[in-house]
Order: C-alpha cells, then structure tokens, then sequence
C-alpha cells in the first residue's frame, strides 16, 4: 500500500497547477510631455509611442490620458489636458483618474545646439516625483535613443521602490528517514563474545592513567619569594655592618655627654636586630621559592604582596598548591 500510496501522490503534485506570482504589473500612465516652443509635434508623437513601446517590452502596464480623459466630462477633461505636468496636483488629479501606480511624463525641449530628451516619473497617489533622468544637447535622429538610456535608469528604480522583491524565506534543513521495509529486518552490528560495546565501557581507568598535565602557575611566580629574599638579605646585612660600627664606636671613641653614647647604643641595637629579622626573613624567602619551583604540583595560585613601611617592609605570599 506504501508505493502505491507514494505513487498517486506524485501524479496529483505533477497535475496541480503552477503556483502563480502574487506581484501585479506596475501600471503607469504615460502623460503628455508639456508643450515646449521649437519642439516639433511630430518628435513629441513619436517620442510617446517609442517610451510606449518601451514600457511594454519591460513587462509595465501602460495607460494612455487618452483612454482616461475620453470618459470625463468636456470641462473636466479640457483642464485635466492644460495643467501644468510639474505641479504636483496636477500629476495627482491625472493618476487618481486612471488609478495608476505611476504617472510618466515624457520631455523633449530644445537645448544648446540640439535637444534634451528624457523622462520623469511621479507617484500617482500625491503627485511626488520619483526619479528622473535625462541625456542633453542630442541630436535630432538621437532623441529615441537618448529616451532608451533614461528608461534603463528609471524603471528600475521604480521597480525598486514601489515593487520591492520579496525576501526568501531560510531554506529548512533536510532530514533523512531511514527507510524501513516491512518484513525485512535490518542489520545488526556483530559483538564479539568477551568485548563490552563502546557504549558501556568502564571509562575509570582510561581517566585514572591519563598522563598529568601540571600547570605552570606557582614556577612562574617561584622568583618573587627568592628576588625578595635576596634584596631582605642584603639589606639584613648592611644594617649588621651598621650595628658593627656603632659597638665600635662605644668601644674607641670618647662621647662628650652621657646622652650622645645612648643614642648610639640604642642606634646599634636597633641596627642589629633589623639585620637579624632581614637575614632570617630574607633566606626563608629564598628556601620558599626554592620550595616553589622544585616541589611537584598539579595546581596553584599564588598571588604574592610587598609592603613598604618607613621602619622597614615585608613580602607575604597567598597561595594554594596540591
């Protein structure tokens, strides 16, 4: 029942009819040009059949004021036929009679030693110019031409503005069926007997033995601890050298007052005990970047501080490390 099924419906889609284009053509009204001093009458005629013509083979739909103005009555038409084509209520009153989407004035007007021959297009509905176009100073067997050459630059753009393409739709993606034949059983991937399938396989074990990647965070910040210890160090030292010379003092030089000896006993102990704190905090600063560097890790952040104080500065470090 299936392929037959499947059959008739393929015979029913080949006999529906074609889906046809919702677009209607767009309709303009081709105006007659304003009558212009040193234009013959006879280029005017044929101008409007030649832009007709035109219109026609472009897939437009064309009107003639003729065919508009013949069912009006006399005093309305003998008006229509004498308004200005450049007012804007003029153009309107023209395409609300014809019920047009444009209306098209063709112009041929002498210019310098030959004539200017184009079109302008307006909208029908409040008479607003559109686009126009026009070729100066041609002569006289290049007028059709020229009215050609503006036709290639309006009609698209009015196509454009009043007739915009529509956007197709995104194209959904294509899903296969499996097909599945009544009766007919499908293969079957083969299992070795001892072997778990991909599916179930203990995953443990291949994690348990990965090889360990360690991370470089707390060799990176390994020199911090040693640079600081050594400049603590250093600085140790040269407070035990200054402590040096003050023991020397009291024991070689005479002082004049009771006070100024003091000052320099308190002096050199001061020196002494800030050279003692320096060197011890200097080389446990020096054996924890030692620590830092050589001790095997898998993670770390360490995140290390300096504090400067007028008596003298300390160096910390916050970290965690497995």
């Amino acid at each position: 029942m299936i392929p037959i099924l499947a059959a008739l419906t393929l015979v029913v889609a080949a006999q529906a009819p074609a889906p046809t284009s919702s677009a209607k053509p767009l309709t303009v009204l081709l105006a007659p040009t304003d009558v212009t001093r040193g234009t013959p009458r006879y280029l005017v005629g044929v101008a409007q059949e030649h832009v007709a013509d035109q219109l026609k083979a472009r897939g437009l739909e064309v009107i003639r004021v003729e065919d508009v103005t013949r069912t009006l009555p006399k005093k309305q038409r003998a008006a229509m036929m004498r308004c200005k084509r450049t007012q804007p209520s003029c153009i309107a009153s023209l395409g609300v009679a014809a019920k047009t989407d444009v209306v098209m004035v063709t112009g041929v007007v002498p210019y310098l030693n030959g004539f200017k021959a184009g079109v302008r297009v307006y909208t029908a509905k409040d008479g607003a110019p559109l686009v126009e176009h026009s070729v100066p100073e041609v002569k006289k067997d290049q007028v059709m031409d020229a009215l050609t050459q503006s036709l290639d630059v309006v009609v698209p753009t009015t196509l454009r503005v009043l007739r915009p393409e529509p956007v197709a739709p995104p194209t959904p993606p294509v899903v296969q069926t499996p097909q599945v034949t009544p009766g007919v059983k499908q293969p079957v991937t083969p299992v070795t007997p001892g072997i778990e399938p991909p599916t179930q396989m203990d995953l443990s074990d291949t994690a348990r033995d990965a090889p360990k990647v360690e991370t470089p965070g707390r060799r990176k910040w390994a020199w911090v601890p040693a640079a600081g210890g050594v400049v603590l160090a250093g600085v140790g030292t040269v407070f035990l050298v200054q402590s040096r010379s003050k023991f020397s003092d009291l024991e070689d030089k005479e002082f004049p007052t009771l006070a100024e000896a003091d000052a320099a006993r308190d002096s050199g102990k001061r020196s002494q005990t800030l050279g003692v704190v320096g060197i011890g905090v200097g080389a446990a600063a020096v054996a924890a970047g030692a620590l830092m560097y050589f001790l095997p890790t898998k993670q770390t952040s360490v995140q290390p501080s300096v504090t400067l104080t007028p008596q003298g500065g300390g160096l910390s470090l916050a970290g965690t490390w497995q």
